[in-house]
């Protein structure tokens, strides 16, 4: 846990105008705060979510889409050690999702509502792909599709301390896993999305990340793909991922049902406030000496104005 970092300014300014000064106080603070915030927003735990209903194991490789429809995306996590702040190099990032349709491979005919179904051997969108020198894990997939009663969101869980095996099968032995996790997505961009082919074609109400319950739980903001939009139709994202590579955290239970087998009922009691995390308090402490020589001790707690540009990064 970081704890809230404490800042003091010493501010001489060359006006004796108050409404100067404070306009350069906020000036000089806003900018001091926010480069603060930037440097050590990729090093903070990025919260546990559901693994749900339709794990399966997977095979060593980049591309996971084995020739299904949808927007490409190449998809790159940076997973950063929250014990040293340093890129965790050579970890084996889990991933998967459903298709274009909302269908998951492995769970084909559950994930169209048919009940004590047996399971298949499909393996579309999942794979594993190990961390580079920069600790970043690169995957070759498509922008996810959605259904009922969850916004659109990907898998991914960081196995940390296993053995690769050096044959061409892809697979890994040991270790443990150090964050089971999900990411989200835009929704005015799922918005656009929605009306392209095949997408267009899965036509049930979407859900909204405001009102997706995991989405809330887990802080959804903090995982939320920063997607470039190469053209139309190819896409890139990249998201970072804070894990502490020695826990082995107990799994979050509950909270999610995938597509047919019941859903989740949508969260509404919290579409009206949005989350935010504040992610620090600042206390300035200024000097201020005037013309006439007289010195005073400014102290000023300005919370208000930290959780306004706040929700401006």
């Amino acid at each position: 846990m970081i704890s809230s970092p404490q800042v003091t300014f010493l501010c001489i300014p060359t006006t004796n105008t108050s409404a100067h000064f404070i306009s350069f106080l906020i000036s000089h603070l806003a900018s001091r705060c926010k480069r603060q915030i930037t440097a050590s927003s990729s090093c903070i735990l990025t919260p546990q979510a559901t693994e749900g209903p339709y794990y399966w194991n997977a095979t060593i490789r980049q591309n996971i889409t084995e020739g299904k429809s949808g927007i490409p995306l190449r998809l790159s996590i940076s997973v950063i050690d929250t014990n040293n702040c340093s890129p965790l190099v050579g970890a084996l990032v889990d991933l998967w999702h459903c298709d274009s349709i909302g269908i998951y491979s492995h769970y084909i005919a559950a994930s169209q509502g048919i009940q004590n179904s047996v399971n298949d051997n499909q393996t579309f969108f999942r794979g594993l792909a190990l961390t580079n020198v920069n600790g970043i894990a690169t995957f070759d997939t498509i922008y996810p599709g959605w259904y009922e009663g969850r916004a659109t969101h990907i898998h991914l869980k960081v196995h940390v301390g296993m053995n690769v095996t050096s044959n061409t099968s892809g697979t890994y032995s040991g270790g443990h896993v150090s964050h089971t996790g999900q990411l989200f997505f835009n929704d005015t961009l799922t918005d656009s999305v929605a009306l392209l082919s095949p997408y267009s074609t899965h036509t049930i109400v979407r859900t909204r990340n405001s009102e997706d319950n995991i989405y809330a739980s887990s802080n959804g903001s903090v995982t939320i793909v920063s997607i470039t939009q190469n053209s139309v139709m190819n896409y890139s994202g990249t998201v970072t991922v804070g894990v502490n590579s020695s826990a082995t955290p107990a799994a979050v239970g509950g909270g999610e049902m995938g597509p047919g087998i019941g859903q989740m009922p949508p969260n509404r009691s919290n579409m009206s406030m949005p989350m935010r995390n504040i992610t620090s308090t600042v206390i300035v402490t200024t000097t201020l000496t005037s013309h006439a020589g007289l010195v005073g001790t400014l102290s000023i707690s300005l919370l208000a104005l930290i959780y306004v540009f706040l929700l401006e990064i």
